[in-house]
């Protein structure tokens, strides 16, 4: 086996080889990576997924953030009538039965219920009182009255 001296070091031929191999490797895939030669695969759906210039979230939504409406409620934010505009809103028990899983099976979603914090491709979740309470004590396991 051939060795040669380098930085005072002895060094094998095949070694120094496989270092020059692998160092052409690491540098090539750093340069490529950042002279945009190479591009991954994101790059394809870029024309799919963007909107339109003039798209509004909030075009169409009863109570939008960039309309800046608010549900009505009481002016009293006490316990109990902290929930008062979810009055109407119809649900299945609270807490759920053994074995049930879905707390909204029994919910209406419909766009009208928005804002809420649960949503499908039907619109927003139209949560009881007792559902909202239930969520806000975090299934018993928070005794605070308050809405945080």
């Amino acid at each position: 086996m051939t060795f040669i001296y380098m930085l005072g070091e002895k060094i094998s031929i095949r070694n120094l080889i496989l270092i020059l191999v692998i160092g052409m490797f690491i540098g090539t895939n750093v340069w490529c990576s950042c002279s945009g030669g190479i591009l991954e695969g994101f790059h394809s759906g870029k024309n799919i997924a963007t909107a339109g210039l003039d798209y509004s979230m909030g075009k169409g939504v009863p109570v939008s953030w960039k309309d800046k409406g608010l549900v009505e409620t009481d002016t009293a934010n006490t316990p109990n009538n902290q929930y008062s505009h979810l009055k109407n809103n119809t649900s299945g028990d609270v807490p759920l039965p053994e074995g049930e899983l879905l707390l909204f099976n029994e919910n209406r979603f419909d766009p009208s219920c928005c804002p809420s914090t649960y949503s499908n491709s039907s619109g927003c979740a139209c949560i009881s009182s007792e559902q909202m309470q239930y969520l806000n004590e975090r299934g018993g396991n928070r005794t605070s009255n308050d809405i945080y």
